[in-house]
């Protein structure tokens, strides 16, 4: 009887993969994050003396946070910011 083992190099192997993320795989994500802030606010309002001024002016500072951790340049934050428009929805729920 024989095993079938394969041996492997001793050598260390140094190998980078890096795998795309689709659009819609970057925008499930994006809600997903979403849903998580929406429900962690919801309880510091209602846990907190926070008001929803309080969470907005907190939201950007995490936003322009956030921009410069994932590398972009101030002036790339302030073009996003200028760049935003904002529409009401309202949901009938």
């Amino acid at each position: 009887m024989t095993d079938n083992i394969l041996k492997f190099p001793k050598r260390d192997l140094d190998v980078d993969v890096e795998l795309e993320e689709t659009q819609e795989e970057y925008e499930e994500m994006v809600e997903a994050i979403v849903v998580m802030m929406e429900m962690h606010t919801a309880g510091l309002i209602v846990t907190s003396d926070a008001k929803w001024q309080h969470v907005m002016d907190a939201a950007m500072s995490v936003a322009v946070n956030a921009g410069l951790r994932a590398g972009l340049s101030t002036e790339e934050i302030e073009e996003t910011f200028e760049s935003v428009r904002v529409q009401e929805v309202k949901y009938d729920a």
